[in-house]
């Protein structure tokens, strides 16, 4: 009876081992829903976000993404700060620390930024609930 458990206990870790590699490669190069023989085509550069871009609106909401993953500016009023990581075709943004100062007439929509898009020189900016809230335009 023993011999049968550690056999099935074999068997049974066997199994698991192949069924998580198994769910390791097909994650692989998948991230944003494309096959991993098109991920690299789609795959955006992080020069294409790399920098520092800007609105003229009230406060001057900007944003400045480094090399090292992080983001920082500020959303018209506050200072704001997160990471960033490109996920295949998309630039995700964690929720901001800021500064908490009020600043009557000032809209900070920038504030709710979780995903933004570069495309050529203007930046389009997206909410947790994936609606465009607002553009910035790369700095000269």
């Amino acid at each position: 009876m023993k011999r049968r458990t550690s056999i099935a206990a074999g068997i049974f870790a066997l199994a698991g081992g192949i069924a998580l590699l198994t769910s390791c490669a097909s994650l692989n190069g998948s991230g944003s829903g494309t096959d991993a023989g098109t991920g690299d085509a789609e795959m955006m550069e992080q020069a294409e976000v790399v920098g520092t871009w800007v609105s003229d609106e009230k406060g001057k909401p900007t944003l400045t993404f480094d090399e090292s993953g992080k983001v920082s500016g500020t959303d018209g009023c506050n200072g704001i700060g997160s990471t960033y990581t490109i996920d295949g075709d998309r630039v995700l943004i964690e929720s901001f620390v800021s500064t908490m100062m009020g600043c009557p007439g000032v809209d900070d929509w920038l504030r709710k930024v979780r995903e933004v898009q570069p495309n050529g020189d203007e930046l389009r900016i997206f909410n947790s609930s994936g609606e465009e809230i607002g553009t910035l335009q790369r700095e000269a």
